[in-house]
């Protein structure tokens, strides 16, 4: 698509490479596309600035160039969609990371920038961090499967009825899984 021509991709790997324009489009995005029902981690909505601006400080402060990353899509300076990719500082593990918070920016929702992510974050997984696979777990229920399965991602398990929303709803976690070489 159009949109996917001019995405450039960051990766923000320290606390000092997000500035407060970023910081900022980051918290506005999560808090929108949690309260448009998106399943990124605030299960009871709505969620409030303040709620997020409290997931997204402790997320920036996480910030590590090994273990824990944002990737970020913009177009023209604008937020478009961003994840995080965390890695595992176990050697047992640490041939592995998790993939989290995959969001699009509402107003570029369709326009393949969740695809494009997805690339991006395979691509560097391999390529840069010479990592073996990549792991993600999701909310059972609400068609996300499809998505991951046309990205070349696998389900491999659930855990049933792991996740309590709102009003006591139980949801699956399914689990996803994606080869990287």
């Amino acid at each position: 698509s159009q949109i996917s021509a001019s995405l450039r991709f960051r990766w923000l790997t320290a606390p000092s490479m997000v500035d407060e324009i970023m910081q900022a489009q980051l918290l506005t995005c999560w808090r929108d596309v949690s309260n448009a029902g998106g399943a990124v981690g605030f299960p009871f909505l709505p969620v409030t600035t303040e709620q997020v601006r409290a997931a997204i400080d402790a997320l920036i402060g996480s910030l590590d160039p090994s273990l824990s990353r944002i990737l970020v899509a913009t177009v023209d300076q604008t937020l478009a969609g961003w994840l995080v990719l965390v890695g595992n500082a176990d050697t047992l593990t640490a041939h592995w990371a998790r993939v989290l918070r995959v969001q699009t920016a509402l107003e570029y929702r369709g326009a393949g920038v969740g695809r494009a992510l997805m690339r991006e974050v395979e691509r560097a997984a391999r390529d840069d961090l010479r990592l073996n696979h990549l792991h993600l777990e999701l909310r059972g229920g609400m068609g996300l499967e499809r998505f991951y399965e046309s990205c070349g991602w696998c389900e491999i398990g659930s855990w049933p009825e792991a996740l309590c929303l709102d009003g006591n709803e139980l949801r699956d976690e399914v689990l996803m899984h994606l080869p990287l070489r």
